[in-house]
Formats: C-alpha cells, structure tokens, sequence
C-alpha cells in the first residue's frame, strides 16, 4: 500500500459534518455570489445567489417537514434542473434520505427501484409522472410532487415552497428542531451496473460532506463550472455539484445533450466536469474541422512544435491553437474528466491546446471519489493521487479502498455487503497499479478478465483503450466470443461502431476493410494472445450508463 503524506491543500474550506451545516455554510460564506444557472429553449439565463438557493431550500425544506415527511425516503426522478437540486438540499438537510434515480432505466426498471428503497415521495418532472402514478394506487407511494410545469390534482415543488416561505415568515422552523447526525444515511444511490442488476449504495451525512471537502482540497476549481453529468449519479452530485457550492464557484448546469456544446460556449466556463465521451467527442470534431478544412497536417506541426518548445521551457503562444481552443470550447482552461477511461494521448493533445485535463477516480460505494490528479502533481494516464482520508492497497491486483468516504453498505442486502466489505476495505472490482509516488493506474474490471485456454488473461479495457487512436472508431468493445465447447475457448473479437461522420457515402465492405487495415497494425504490436481476430460492426451505438459507460452484454 503506497500513499502519499498528507500535502498543503489547493483549496482550504470548511470541513462539514452535516447537510443542515453545510447549507448554513455555504449561505454564510457566499450569500451575494451567484451558485446555479440554466438556460431555457429559448436560450434566456436564469439563475439562483447563494442566498436565494439556501432560502429556496430552506422554504421547501419546512413544507416537507409541515407534509409529516421528516425522515421519509425521497425520491427524485427528473432530468438535471435547478429543481432537483432543491430538492435534494431540502431533503438531506432535514434527516430525510435522499433516493437518486437512475432515470436512463425502463419504465418498469424505475417503479422496480422505487419500490426497492422503501420511497414514500418522489418529486418529478411531467416526464416521469406517468411512470410514477400506478404506485399511488398501489399504495407503495404516498405523494408525488412535480418540480416543473403543473397538472391538474398533483402537487407542485411551487405550491409548498410558497408554504414554506409561509410558514418561515410565520416564525415556524420545523428543521430547527430536528437532529441530523453525520452517521445517519443521506443518500440512497444505485449503482450503474454495467454487467448486472443495480445495487443500493448507502451513503451517511459525513461520507459524501468528507468526500466533497477531499476532494475540493486536492482541486480547486475556477470562477465559472459547466456540468452535464447526471445528478442521479455520485460523481455528478458530489464532484460536480457540491464541490461547486462548497467553494462557492459559479455552477452552469445541463440537462439536455443535444444542447450541451451550445451552452457550454454560451456560459464560457473556466471548468467542466465531464465523461470521457465528451471529451473525446470535442477531440475527434476538432480534427474532423481540420481534415475537412486541410489542415490536419499543418495543424500536427503547430502541435509538435508546442511540445518541443516546452519541453525547453519556453512558451509558446500560438494563434492557431488558441483560435481552435476557442473556437472548441471558449474560455475553457481545465476539465476534470473521471467515470471511465481517457486515453493519455487525448489529455496530452488537449494540454498542447492550452485546456489541462485531471483525471480521477471514484465508485458509487465510495462516495464516490477516491483519487485524483492535481493541478501541480498531474501524472497523465494515471487517476492520480488517493484523498487526503483515503487509503487504497492492491491485492492480487484488484484496488481495495478504505476511508470515511465508504459507504455504510448495501441497502436491504447484508450478503452482497459481505462480499464487498472486508476488515473495513471496500473491494472495488478493478484492476491496477500504484507507481513509486503513489499514483494510481487502472488496467480494467476483474469480472472483465478474458481467460484463455492457456491459463492467460486479458482485459478488454486494455485491447479497446488501444483503439482510441483510430479516428474511424466512435465505440468499441472487446470481448471473448465463444469459438469451441468449453468456456475458455474464446476469439478475441471487437465489436465496433463507426463514426457516423468519417463513414458518410462508404459501404460496408469500405467500412470493414479500412477496420481490419487499423486492427491489422495494431495486432502487429500485441502478444498472439493479445490479438483482435475478428471485427463485428454495429449499426447503432452500444447501451449505456448515466456516466456513458457502455453496459456490457446488453444489446
């Protein structure tokens, strides 16, 4: 086990045990600075002060105590909005538990969660009010609350903040009364499963609050933050969100892809939190713009002379990549990139373009984040360093992790708890490796592993992490195909899908051809065992999760 000693922070703020604590912070400290914006279709700015968020809060906060829900299970389905943070806050900060939907699920996927987490309310967008109303009649909820638009009969985020304001002026203060200890769990969040049903992470007052304040210490974020991650999922809350609020930056939030590029130019961040796909996504239309204009290769060189002259410490500042830095992604300067792998050669371009990427490392069970680069210790490739409370120790290659950020188990499933807790360390699942100065690599998913016949073993991460340098492949995943009678009798096979944009007007043998021409010198630089041999194409892209992972196994 390799950690590092405990260093001077980027970022030193107060160190919260509770929500009720951490709401009353952040109120004090950053009253008149504005915390959230958003934009409408009609690409008007809209936006909360500290003040009036925490007052917003605290108004919904008395209505749900005045509901007799103090304490209850509250769900939230809805795309990302202002809203759905409200609630949250509202929810955490009066001892109730506060259950994150994952709403990328079916219909019958997120009544099955609902009635899984014991929910006595789940507040709403109309999207899900559908869904939701069949477990009113069936008595498994007792009130469903719409926080945007309204209907007839339902009740409205609106209607009881006006109660709570009401009742605040009135002199009452329910939650004043109420005792939130650190110990007691907060949230309820479901895990992503990628290869198998979802479990219930819970996670206590202090877990999340000790884990937001670890990791805002090791990065510091700048005035103005634009996130599209999901609020249902840890990373996007606690990394995103509530880092945001504990420093008091500026938090620019999304909750419609399609919009997400328009918007991040229009808020022109400083900061972005984001998923590899993202960030590849911007990668790969920057040099699509250049190879459609012809200036891939004169654009290559520009790159390559930036490396050179910093490598000798001398700066360079040259107007083609700033034009393209602006022209991709505004003011943009630093993007914290985690939930899945990002290829060093993609954060070392990005760099070279002026926009440093951190990435990190975190699972739903941990609150989520364990590790992280810094801005002044950033090991590319690597997931960086673990937090300042964290320890971490690999055994037989697997990442084992212990802290206060670890969740208190399994909701309702004391055995899957077992299996995952051992002595204290939570076991994380994935494979890695510390180097000498205590950063952390990944190399895959134990339940991943491909055996062969011979007793070798690969992982799938390693092969598909590879093919991030073909600019043809969008998506790919590697797996074992069946090839004989026994288990292990695998061909290596990679199944891909093309960039809708490289492939326009090309046939399928086109397509293929060019495929297995890449793959062909790939596999020149790979082990035998190691090699791809057989390519598949997809005609759509792979299932994924709330943090763009793809699901494997699922058509």
């Amino acid at each position: 086990m390799i950690n590092m000693p405990n260093e001077k922070p980027d970022y030193q703020a107060p160190c919260y045990d509770t929500f009720p604590e951490f709401l009353n912070g952040i109120g004090a400290l950053f009253a008149k600075r504005p915390a959230l914006s958003w934009y409408t279709r009609r690409k008007e700015e809209y936006g909360y002060t500290y003040r009036e968020l925490v007052d917003r809060v605290r108004a919904l906060r008395e209505a749900i105590c005045a509901q007799g829900l103090a304490g209850a299970h509250i769900a939230i389905a809805s795309e990302n909005n202002a809203e759905w943070l409200v609630t949250f806050l509202a929810a955490v900060s009066c001892g109730c538990v506060a259950v994150c939907l994952d709403i990328e699920q079916s219909d019958e996927g997120i009544r099955d969660m609902l009635r899984r987490a014991d929910v006595r309310a789940v507040f709403l967008s109309s999207t899900f009010l559908g869904i939701c109303e069949p477990l009113l009649a069936e008595g498994t909820v007792e009130k469903i609350v719409l926080i945007e638009g309204t209907q007839e009969g339902v009740a409205t985020s609106e209607e009881l903040c006006a109660l709570g304001f009401a009742r605040l002026n009135a002199g009452e203060d329910s939650a004043a009364d109420i005792v939130v200890r650190p110990d007691q769990t907060a949230v309820l969040v479901f895990t992503s499963g990628t290869t198998s049903k979802s479990k219930i992470v819970m996670l206590s007052q202090k877990a999340v609050l000790q884990n937001v304040y670890d990791g805002g210490s090791y990065v510091c974020f700048q005035e103005k933050v634009f996130t599209a991650l999901p609020f249902y999922h840890a990373y996007g809350l606690s990394c995103a969100v509530l880092i945001s609020f504990q420093q008091g930056a500026h938090l620019y939030i999304n909750g419609n892809l399609r919009t997400v590029m328009a918007e991040l130019h229009m808020a022109q961040p400083d900061t972005m939190l984001a998923v590899p796909l993202m960030v590849e996504t911007i990668h790969n239309q920057i040099w699509l713009n250049a190879e459609r204009a012809g200036k891939a290769a004169g654009l290559r060189k520009v790159l390559k002379m930036n490396a050179v002259t910093r490598k000798v410490g001398v700066p360079f500042c040259g107007k083609v990549l700033e034009d393209i830095r602006k022209k991709a992604v505004g003011n943009l300067s630093l993007i914290i990139c985690g939930g899945a792998h990002l290829s060093r050669e993609i954060s070392e371009e990005f760099d070279l373009f002026g926009v440093q990427i951190l990435q990190g490392y975190g699972i739903s069970e941990c609150s989520p984040l364990i590790s992280v680069n810094r801005r002044k210790a950033n090991k590319m490739g690597s997931v960086g360093l673990p937090l300042p409370t964290a320890q971490v120790k690999l055994v037989e290659g697997e990442v084992y992790a212990r802290g206060p950020s670890v969740m208190q188990g399994y909701y309702h499933d004391d055995e899957e708890t077992a299996e995952a807790m051992e002595d204290g360390w939570f076991k994380t699942g994935d494979l890695g490796y510390q180097d000498k100065d205590g950063f952390l690599y990944l190399t895959g998913r134990k339940k991943n592993l491909i055996v062969f016949k011979n007793g070798k073993k690969i992982s799938p991460e390693k092969l598909e992490n590879l093919f991030a340098s073909i600019p043809l492949v969008k998506e790919v995943m590697v797996y074992g195909a069946a090839s004989g009678t026994s288990v292990d009798d695998v061909k290596l096979t990679a199944s891909i899908y093309p960039d809708p944009e490289r492939i326009q007007g090309m046939t399928s043998y086109e397509i293929l051809n060019l495929l297995q021409k890449e793959v062909a010198k790939m596999n020149a630089e790979l082990p035998t065992y190691q090699q791809i041999q057989m390519v598949t194409i997809r005609e759509k892209e792979f299932p994924k999760t709330g943090t763009k992972k793809i699901k494997r196994y699922v058509e």
